[in-house]
């Protein structure tokens, strides 16, 4: 069995071993290259901020007649083509690298262009390893690794403006984790943020419809590769809405409002108050947008609190809101539940008590 060594080098080592043909890619443990400019982008940009990417893992043998190693990337290769496409000025990065967008290699500063040389990387050098060994390793790392689901799997998949306008949002509203603790650590970890957000673009799109995985990849297929989307009044309407929340609504963004089934419908709710929304699939259930709603906002909070204590609720709860109470409680992304809640969490907006 070969042996496995890590070693640190920086992106000039590697850039300087592939220009001397003493690093090659071998295809035979990678797909060919894939990657899209957005990704190969968002790589460049990590490693511009010093920000942590991925091992590589090489397959290393040593020539004893001409005393040179000779390396394979065995995985790594989108990475390692990047970077060299990057130092060729090749690449020039999109606007998701913000103060970096529209620039290649040679349009960076010169304490930038030192940062990228320089950067670290992590490399398990494979010594010796014949094509055998390489699969035992990665058959190994492999057992150790977690299942992707299906939130990961379509961050790795879609690279268009759509995922990146998701993925940025769940960032740049941060305060509805870190504050309100709508989707947790754990959950977060796995991009159930995104996924939430995901949803939310959805209602500013749609309207509310039917939800769960696959009708969030469908969003994902759509509005990131088949049909054009008003990003800019999606962002501003996102914005709005969820400022509004923040500002207005603290005290009502606790217990069961502050689950992300439940926060869903009252983000729909307010968005149709303060911008309007497509009747999606709610059908005869969509309510008329009223001039009143959000006008008294003690009452709507008073309101609120009154059905977070009846989603709570293990008996029978007050009359007339059996149906919310029910839908609550079962299968929430189902568009017969979500039919049931999200005209009772407008009229909750409206100034008038339930």
């Amino acid at each position: 069995m070969a042996t496995s060594i890590p070693e640190t080098y920086r992106i000039a080592d590697l850039i300087q071993w592939h220009r001397e043909k003493s690093l090659v890619i071998n295809e035979e443990f990678q797909r060919r290259s894939v990657w899209t400019s957005s990704a190969k982008s968002y790589l460049i940009d990590t490693v511009l901020r010093q920000l942590p990417i991925p091992t590589f893992y090489m397959r290393t043998s040593v020539d004893p007649r001409t005393q040179k190693a000779y390396r394979e990337v065995v995985d790594g290769q989108q990475r390692l083509r990047t970077f060299v496409e990057f130092s060729s000025n090749r690449l020039k990065l999109d606007k998701r690298s913000k103060e970096f967008a529209g620039l290649s290699y040679q349009d960076l500063d010169t304490e930038f262009q030192e940062r990228f040389l320089a950067y670290p990387v992590t490399v398990v050098q494979l010594i010796n390893a014949n094509v055998s060994d390489v699969l035992e390793i990665f058959s190994r790392l492999n057992s150790y690794n977690v299942a992707v689901n299906a939130a990961e799997l379509r961050h790795a998949k879609f690279q268009g403006e759509f995922k990146w306008a998701v993925h940025e949002a769940a960032l740049r509203w941060d305060v509805l984790w870190e504050k309100y603790h709508i989707v947790s650590v754990r959950q977060r970890v796995r991009m159930q943020d995104d996924s939430l957000v995901a949803e939310m673009f959805g209602v500013l799109l749609q309207g509310v419809t039917d939800g769960g995985e696959r009708k969030v990849y469908q969003l994902y297929e759509k509005y990131d590769e088949k049909e054009p989307w008003d990003q800019k009044r999606t962002l501003a309407a996102l914005d709005s809405v969820l400022g509004f929340a923040d500002q207005k609504l603290e005290s009502a963004l606790v217990g069961n409002l502050a689950r992300s089934p439940h926060f869903l419908m009252l983000f729909a709710s307010l968005a149709h108050a303060l911008v309007g929304i497509p009747s999606g699939e709610i059908k005869d259930n969509m309510p008329e947008r009223d001039p009143g709603a959000l006008s008294d906002i003690e009452t709507a909070l008073l309101n609120l609190e009154k059905l977070d204590n009846i989603i709570g609720m293990d008996d029978e709860p007050p009359k007339g809101f059996r149906e919310f109470w029910l839908a609550s409680s079962g299968t929430t992304h189902r568009i017969s539940s979500r039919r049931a809640r999200f005209p009772t969490y407008y009229r909750a907006l409206l100034p008038y008590h339930l």
